[in-house]
């Protein structure tokens, strides 16, 4: 692994605690509003630009969300519906004039049918792509249930319109595949029957002026064989033994990097990009950091992903929630753990399952799903007793100070606060011909 690969250690993840009240999302109330009934969905993201930025375009604000359609209207069989939900995912879009949760308007899916190249689409981000008037790539993973080459970060681009009605899309009708997982700067199918490979993020680095694009990974190596040694274990405590299992806990934070001038070219195809070794592994200490992202802020590089409590390994906990790094030198670290621990923003322990899927944005605004919140009586293992969320959970606000972040403000539900506006042209007010 290459030099500068941070680590996220054993040592570290031991200081990781529920319920701080810094660090830990409010506990949502039972009676919380839906944005649309006749779809559920989970992982979202803003359209942003290029440089992390959420935009507004035209005026509009415009959310991308994984959805599936319910079956059973009457919410009778949403447990199961939600929960086999990922093998119906596909990628649909909301608008709003206010960005407000009680505003946001369904507009179906952005891309064509014809772009699928397997059966699921999963999460990556919805950018504005920078020098063109209204082109919008949409980065996403393509997923099939196969676990040779499950998920391939992919893009398909297209052109968002609107006018004083709503929002639509054109294009999208084919997809490119960008790269997959190579066994070298990250574990293959043949490494990990389980490996993740997903969730592209790409961005334009201030330092260079390069694009790069992170995305969820596993250390390159085979399931289980890994040595848990003094990197990975950090500064621990006198008598501490490392945990059974934490040999399987092998995340990392991938990233690549574009050929320079292809951006430009729109051309994002697989030949174009190298990948490079990870920024992050938490060998030892987690299998899954989804999501990563990462923001420029006050001279410093922030990196964020999500994590299960579920996927730590080696009798380490934390809650389901927004993780996160520091840099002082730059985005290829190192990094430290922010908080010490890692931990940004978790679920509190009287409702461990009611949030995921956290994203922060330049500003320090952090959306995320409703998942499951606890009811009365046993739980989680009757579902009479909790209720699905299946839409948007009230926007939270954190302060980044150096190594540290504090929770310092709660949103409405779905709230969405843009950094900047998208500019108007009147090659765009025109509705394409069906």
């Amino acid at each position: 692994m290459s030099s500068y690969t941070s680590r996220w250690t054993i040592a570290d993840a031991l200081k990781v605690h529920a319920d701080d009240p810094t660090t830990t999302m409010p506990v949502i109330a039972q009676d919380f509003p839906t944005m649309d009934e006749s779809v559920m969905i989970w992982d979202t993201g803003a359209l942003r630009n290029i440089h992390g930025q959420t935009v507004t375009f035209k005026g509009w604000h415009i959310i991308w969300s994984l959805a599936v359609d319910k079956i059973d209207l009457t919410n009778a069989d949403i447990y199961d519906e939600w929960h086999s939900r990922n093998n119906r995912a596909y990628i649909g879009y909301w608008y709003s004039r206010t960005g407000n949760g009680a505003d946001w308007q369904w507009g179906g899916r952005p891309l064509n049918t014809s772009a699928d190249l397997r059966p699921h689409e999963w999460s990556g981000g919805l950018v504005m792509r920078e020098g063109t008037g209204n082109v919008v790539d949409m980065f996403y993973t393509s997923e099939a249930d196969s676990p040779v080459n499950q998920s391939v970060p992919s893009v398909s681009s297209g052109q968002i319109f609107a006018d004083e009605n709503g929002v639509w899309f054109g294009g999208f009708e084919t997809t490119t595949e960008m790269f997959s997982a190579d066994g070298i700067h990250n574990a293959n199918s043949q490494q990990d029957e389980y490996f993740d490979f997903r969730d592209p993020h790409p961005f334009i680095n201030p330092a260079d002026g390069r694009l790069y694009c992170l995305y969820e990974s596993n250390v390159a190596g085979m399931r289980g064989d890994f040595v848990i040694g003094s990197d990975e274990q950090g500064a621990l405590p006198p008598g501490f033994e490392v945990g059974s299992g934490a040999q399987y806990g092998a995340a990392s934070i991938g990233i690549a990097v574009l050929a320079d001038g292809a951006y430009k070219k729109g051309d994002f195809s697989g030949q174009n990009w190298t990948q490079l070794d990870p920024l992050v592994s938490a060998l030892g200490v987690n299998d899954q950091m989804e999501r990563p992202h990462i923001v420029f802020k006050d001279g410093l590089t922030y990196l964020f992903t999500i994590s299960h409590h579920s996927t730590y390994s080696g009798n380490l906990g934390g809650p389901d929630g927004v993780y996160g790094f520091v840099s002082e030198k730059g985005l290829f670290g190192p990094y430290k753990p922010l908080n010490a621990s890692g931990l940004v923003l978790g679920n509190p322990s009287a409702a461990p399952y009611q949030t995921y899927s956290h994203f922060v944005d330049p500003a320090g605004y952090v959306q995320a799903f409703i998942d499951t919140l606890p009811g009365v009586g046993e739980y989680p293992n009757n579902p009479a007793t909790f209720r699905i969320g299946a839409t948007l959970a009230p926007t939270v606000k954190i302060e980044l100070d150096g190594d540290r972040t504090f929770l310092t403000e709660v949103h409405g539900y779905g709230q969405v606060y843009a950094q900047a506006a998208w500019p108007v042209g009147a090659a765009w007010d025109k509705r394409p011909a069906n």
